[in-house]
């Protein structure tokens, strides 16, 4: 990768992001990572980037900061919050504004790279994987922010050369929302929303990270909205099954009623008004995961990039697994 190669990362601390900024460096790119001055910075610390201490909402430190920068890859977003407002701010009206400053200041531009998600699809409402041609339906407000940062890039579509990635459930070492099952799965237990079958599209941190990379560099992206993930769906009886033989545990299925979920929103809710902190099962995540079928094609970027995932999930769930106990967190 020639020197002249400089990325802007928003959301660099967080799981997905730190990952790309490792895999970015390794690529030959020159990385800076817009990082509040609050922000834990562990995953960074023994990289070699600038850091530029601000937001997405940063002026003055954006425009500076783009003035050589040739891609922007934007995964700084919110996925809990206690209100509507928040969502939209952070994932609507900050993408609108980073995009704003990118078409003003970033001269050396070749892409912006939104990392959306799947939620601002929606699910598959037929039981098919749901495709890029779709018209959107998102269930939840997360969906709906996310939608609207999509929104915004479209409206700017003639003047920053844009790619959107939507991301399915993300998983690997660093995660700590799937985390929360891997924990279940260690005491024995693999609880289950209903006995319906929930199947879910899903991916490898690293395979995202390298399909993120591969719609940057592809003018044939530009303009263009892509799922990663891999090709085969996953259920979500298999998945315990699948961590539970990579914790190398015995495990029993507990299925939860769905009627159950209201009192669990409720009661999730509620503690984290007391903490004042946005709630981790809260009636906007709970319209989620009451969905049957969050699934998605990656058809799309294998015909017209080339690119394909190649961890499976039970070497996925080996490396995350491992990386769990490395690291002290089983």
């Amino acid at each position: 990768m020639a020197d002249d190669v400089v990325a802007l990362v928003t959301g660099a601390t967080g799981f997905i992001g730190s990952a790309l900024v490792e895999k970015l460096l390794e690529h030959g790119y020159r990385v800076k990572c817009l990082i509040r001055k609050t922000s834990n910075r562990r995953w960074l610390e023994n990289l070699s980037v600038e850091y530029v201490d601000g937001d997405i909402f940063s002026g003055e430190v954006l425009l500076s900061a783009l003035s050589d920068v040739t891609h922007v890859f934007h995964l700084a977003g919110l996925t809990k919050a206690r209100h509507r407002e928040e969502y939209f701010r952070a994932n609507g009206e900050g993408t609108a504004h980073l995009l704003q400053l990118t078409a003003k200041a970033a001269v050396k531009l070749r892409r912006f790279v939104y990392v959306s998600s799947q939620a601002a699809a929606g699910p598959s409402l037929t039981g098919a994987p749901v495709t890029e041609a779709d018209s959107p339906h998102p269930v939840s407000i997360y969906g709906e922010s996310k939608l609207a940062g999509e929104r915004a890039c479209l409206e700017l579509g003639s003047k920053v050369p844009w790619s959107i990635v939507r991301p399915p459930a993300v998983y690997g070492p660093r995660e700590r929302d799937i985390f929360t099952y891997f924990q279940q799965v260690n005491y024995g237990i693999r609880l289950q929303l209903g006995a319906d079958q929930r199947w879910a599209s899903i991916v490898y941190v690293d395979d995202l990270v390298r399909g993120i990379i591969t719609v940057a560099q592809d003018s044939r992206s530009i303009g263009e909205t892509y799922f990663i993930a891999n090709a085969t769906p996953c259920e979500w009886a298999t998945l315990g099954e699948v961590i539970g033989k990579a914790l190398h545990r015995k495990t029993v299925r507990i299925i939860l009623p769905t009627w159950i979920t209201p009192v669990l929103a409720t009661v999730s809710e509620g503690m984290a008004a007391l903490r004042r902190k946005p709630a981790l099962l809260s009636f906007d995540k709970m319209r989620e995961l009451k969905q049957l079928h969050w699934i998605c094609s990656a058809e799309k970027i294998h015909t017209q990039l080339g690119f394909q995932c190649k961890v499976s999930l039970e070497e996925g769930m080996a490396r995350t697994a491992t990386w769990y106990r490395e690291h002290g967190w089983l």
